[in-house]
């Protein structure tokens, strides 16, 4: 959860999960270990967020065995490959299958489903999850858990942190495991197919 209501995270695909968990078990805080999380995806039919080259918006019903939230992010600057931070906004749900019902009343639609298992840790003024994410494979996730006045102060102290665990990463992930999965699903050009009515 963001500070403020900003967050700022850098996220890669890891290569060497075994070896960057050891490094955390022994030198970070453990908040959670293989959590299993359903990310819910949800556009209204009425404003389109897949219908740009770089979707900047997104709607997450999360479902837990610890519970379940509502989480909405808005990416800026918009529509481009490389954001800075991202408007977030989350409150816990008591009732899951309620909203689900407000947002079919309301014209919302399913868009996508992310099933994960998560384990977090706290270390260096930065929130570490390691992501195992069905269909992608092995993420590392890095979020400031402190308040900076220019989010680019914040992305270079993250990528400080990356650097600390010695992870093994692949190309940066900018836009997101739903963006991810709807790209493998269709190919380049999914905002197209997304079967909206």
């Amino acid at each position: 959860m963001a500070n403020k209501d900003i967050e700022i995270e850098i996220k890669f695909p890891l290569q060497n999960q075994e070896e960057v968990i050891g490094f955390l078990d022994k030198n970070a805080e453990l908040v959670s270990r293989n959590d299993l999380q359903k990310d819910t995806y949800f556009i209204p039919v009425h404003r389109n967020f897949v219908g740009v080259k770089y979707p900047f918006e997104w709607l997450r019903l999360r479902e837990t065995l610890k519970g379940s939230s509502v989480n909405y992010k808005h990416f800026y600057p918009e529509n481009v490959k490389k954001t800075d931070y991202c408007d977030e906004f989350e409150t816990k749900l008591h009732d899951a299958g309620a909203l689900r019902k407000i947002f079919r009343s309301l014209d919302f639609k399913e868009l996508i489903v992310v099933d994960k298992k998560r384990s977090i840790w706290n270390f260096k003024d930065a929130e570490i999850a390691i992501d195992d994410v069905k269909g992608l494979g092995s993420f590392i996730e890095l979020e400031a858990k402190k308040d900076y006045d220019d989010s680019k102060e914040g992305k270079k102290h993250l990528y400080k942190v990356l650097n600390l665990l010695n992870a093994k990463v692949g190309e940066e992930d900018l836009r997101g495991y739903p963006f991810l999965i709807l790209e493998r699903k269709s190919g380049s050009g999914f905002a197209d197919k997304a079967n909206l009515p």
